[in-house]
């Protein structure tokens, strides 16, 4: 295996680019610039901040549920984390409207802890 992708990368750099690219991917990501609506938050990638418009996605290697809040905890709301299929479960904090400035806190309940109040994930 080593031998072929040396292989490849000697006919890359004789072509002047990446020979075995799918068009598809160079489209997507050079040619239209897609970027990804999502701001990532994980137990070992603790994000600080996120950019305006951008959603705050949780990820865990473990089910749960999310408790979050956009005002200081005088309200919350619980999200339950889906399973991505990937290994993750996943929740989607709908940040994309907080204004410059705003502040989103959160804590979790994972599936092992004691349920909040009594109740069963």
């Amino acid at each position: 295996m080593a031998h072929a992708e040396y292989v490849k990368l000697l006919r890359s750099l004789r072509e002047g680019r990446v020979y075995d690219m799918p068009p598809q991917t160079v489209q997507r990501y050079l040619g239209s610039r897609t970027v990804s609506p999502y701001v990532l938050w994980q137990f070992n990638h603790k994000i600080r901040s996120l950019p305006v418009g951008k959603i705050l996605r949780v990820e865990s290697t473990e089910a749960g549920v999310v408790r979050w809040s956009i005002d200081g905890w005088s309200t919350a709301q619980d999200l339950l984390m889906r399973d991505s299929h990937l290994g993750l479960y996943v929740a989607d904090l709908p940040t994309q409207k907080l204004s410059a400035g705003g502040k989103v806190e959160f804590t979790f309940y994972l599936a092992w802890q004691r349920p909040v109040g009594g109740s069963k994930l």
